[in-house]
């Protein structure tokens, strides 16, 4: 079942192409729990998982790898990819270890203390 759906843009040549993110609820698999997304490429979707030993865990890691999948993708490096009009980046978080990737908005809701 799909629990939220968000629609990132890629503005390239002057046209805008939607790219949808589906993430479904988590579910049970053996003694773990897994959170299934999607993510609508202009080239094609993916699918992938985040694994946890709860629900709470495996959406909170469905969620960050969300985040790696947006800044390694090649139109977050060709600066194509959006989320929305006064937003700069993505809007999903980034694991500890990459956070000095993140960019703009990100940067100041998601980065690193600087303490």
């Amino acid at each position: 079942m799909i629990i939220a759906v968000r629609t990132l843009n890629i503005n390239s040549a002057g046209k805008v192409t939607p790219v949808d993110v589906r993430i479904f609820m988590p579910e049970a698999d053996d003694h773990v729990f897994i959170c299934r997304y999607e993510i609508d490429w202009p080239d094609g979707t993916i699918a992938s998982r985040a694994q946890g030993n709860d629900m709470v865990e495996a959406l909170h890691l469905a969620l960050h790898k969300l985040g790696s999948e947006m800044y390694m993708s090649r139109y977050h490096h060709e600066g194509t990819l959006s989320w929305r009009p006064g937003w700069v980046g993505y809007n999903f978080p980034l694991p500890k270890n990459g956070r000095d990737l993140l960019i703009g908005d990100d940067q100041r809701f998601f980065g690193l203390d600087e303490k």
